[in-house]
Order: C-alpha cells, then sequence, then structure tokens
C-alpha cells in the first residue's frame, strides 16, 4: 500500500511539471505572421491575430494584414500552406499563399 501511494505522489508530479511547462509555451503563441503570396513577383503580408488572414486595401481597420513589401521576405522559409484574403473595393479574392517561419 505505502509502494502504491509513493507510486501515485511520483505520477501526480511529474503530471503537474509537465502542465506547469506546457502552460507558458501555449500562452506565448504567436500573434504576428509573416505570410507570402507568390504571384506575379509576390507580396510579403504582415499579419497580426491570426486566421483568417485579410488585407482590406482601402481600409487597414478591416484587415488584420498589411502590406510588408514586394517579393518573398528574406531569411524566411514560406512552406505553410494558407490563404489570404484580399479586399479590393466591392470584391474578396481569396488566395493562397504561404506562411513563413
Amino acid at each position: 500500500m505505502k509502494h502504491a501511494r509513493g507510486l501515485f505522489r511520483v505520477i501526480i508530479a511529474v503530471t503537474a511539471v509537465t502542465l506547469l511547462a506546457t502552460f507558458p509555451a501555449m500562452a506565448e503563441s504567436p500573434t504576428h505572421f509573416t505570410i507570402f503570396y507568390p504571384e506575379g513577383n509576390g507580396v510579403t503580408y504582415s499579419c497580426t491575430g491570426g486566421p483568417p488572414f485579410v488585407h482590406h486595401g482601402h481600409d487597414a481597420t478591416m484587415g488584420n494584414c498589411a502590406v510588408q513589401g514586394v517579393g518573398p521576405p528574406a531569411g524566411l522559409i514560406c512552406d505553410v500552406p494558407t490563404t489570404v484574403t484580399v479586399v479590393h473595393d466591392m470584391r474578396q479574392d481569396v488566395e493562397d499563399s504561404r506562411l513563413c517561419r
């Protein structure tokens, strides 16, 4: 019986340490993303808040992405499929893009 209690305490301690180590990582989830739209010369967007990624050309307050530059971002690998919705006037286009890391 004593051995079972000791083993139970070890299991509780390991579980607590694992949870405490996991929560800070979850709290530090990224809120800034770099998205590359490769068509033509390509456009790099700087986005906040996570998907859906939306660039509203005439009103930046309507979307969560802004144009960062033309061409791929230097020093980043952009290989995770995602989409960016580009709003222009009354039209919305959902475009295949790449999330950069």
